[in-house]
């Protein structure tokens, strides 16, 4: 599980650029560090160690509420992937209003405002930026990176990684030769690594980074709603026993489809889209064709889909579109471990000198 496995010809020829990268990314690491700039509010970054999707976004929006709750004006701060606010930077939601489209912010900062009424999000590739705004323009005392390990120029009171059990170091190698953003040693630097899947390697693991603490976690459906229709929500009884086919443009598609099919629904039939995949109305058209020819009674897509496939006008549909909506639950003390982080680094926020 921990050990490096089998390369394929192609990737063991790119060994030496890996070592290189490695090597680079250490000396720059070792030099920015200790240079991070500090926020004047409390941060909190989820990450993951390796290119491609861990299920980042319902966790964010998971911890998100949970501080929310208890009194705690909150924003996330998202990198804003494919959205031309990327570069500048903005405001996707002030809290109160949504100021942005998919195609300005990205369709995860996009979901995350429509999921988190009362919380502000700000995209941008200068996180530092985004954190002076927030907490001087929106007065908020609670930061939470979106994607945030590798952002290294911003100082954090809690660095989060999430890892996929069946295979947390993917091949073992960095980039290019494997899938790594940095070496899996690096999460000596995580304060908490948060693992999902069936895979057995929590006892491994802990072996490994014995001074982090390690929990796990799991996303469950949690309902269903039409698309277009965001107040009405209904029970997983709704696919349950269902011929349904399955759409998205997501990262780990195989565990949207391994969803659908663990909620009692008779999947029929996929259709994989890129990751971020972009809509337009030929795609309805072609999803409904796809369907007819499965038999399909329902057509089932995510929530980040959804926030881009709702931007389009509504169409006159044979077979209806439902989103499936995700929660998660995390291990017994992961909400008093983090709280206790979280309350001690309020009361030790850093002076003017040095903040951003």
């Amino acid at each position: 599980m921990t050990g490096r496995e089998r390369l394929q010809w192609w990737q063991a020829l790119l060994v030496p650029l890996s070592l290189l990268y490695s090597a680079g990314l250490k000396l720059y690491l070792w030099w920015r560090l200790p240079r991070q700039a500090c926020a004047n509010s409390v941060v909190v970054s989820v990450g993951n160690l390796s290119m491609g999707g861990t299920g980042k976004t319902p966790v964010v929006i998971a911890i998100c509420r949970h501080f929310q709750r208890r009194g705690f004006r909150v924003a996330v701060l998202s990198r804003g992937y494919g959205g031309t606010m990327s570069h500048a930077g903005g405001v996707v939601s002030d809290g109160e209003h949504i100021l942005a489209s998919t195609a300005q912010a990205g369709d995860e900062p996009l979901l995350i405002a429509h999921k988190l009424p009362g919380v502000a999000v700000l995209v941008g590739k200068d996180r530092r930026k985004t954190a002076r705004r927030a907490t001087e323009q929106l007065g908020c005392n609670l930061l939470v990176l979106d994607d945030g390990f590798q952002y290294w120029q911003l100082h954090r009171d809690v660095d989060l990684v999430l890892l996929d059990a069946a295979r947390p170091f993917d091949n073992g190698w960095t980039l290019p030769a494997g899938r790594l953003r940095e070496p899996p040693d690096h999460l000596q630097r995580a304060h908490a690594l948060l693992l999902t899947g069936e895979n057995a390697c929590h006892e491994q693991i802990a072996l490994r980074f014995p001074c982090t603490s390690i929990f796990t976690w799991q996303k469950a459906p949690a309902s269903v709603r039409p698309l277009h229709d965001r107040q009405s929500r209904h029970g997983m009884e709704q696919i349950l026993a269902r011929r349904v086919f399955a759409v998205a443009g997501i990262a780990s598609f195989g565990s949207f489809e391994e969803t659908l099919k663990r909620a009692g629904a008779e999947v029929v039939g996929t259709w994989r889209l890129a990751d971020h995949h972009r809509y337009i109305p030929a795609d309805v058209q072609e999803m409904q064709r796809r369907a007819r020819q499965c038999g399909a009674e329902i057509i089932v897509t995510t929530e980040k889909d959804a926030v881009k496939l709702e931007e389009m006008p509504a169409m006159v549909l044979d077979i209806p579109i439902s989103v499936l909506d995700i929660e998660v639950c995390f291990s017994e003390g992961f909400w008093m471990w983090l709280d206790a982080r979280v309350r001690a680094a309020s009361h030790k926020l850093p002076a003017a000198e040095g903040t951003l």
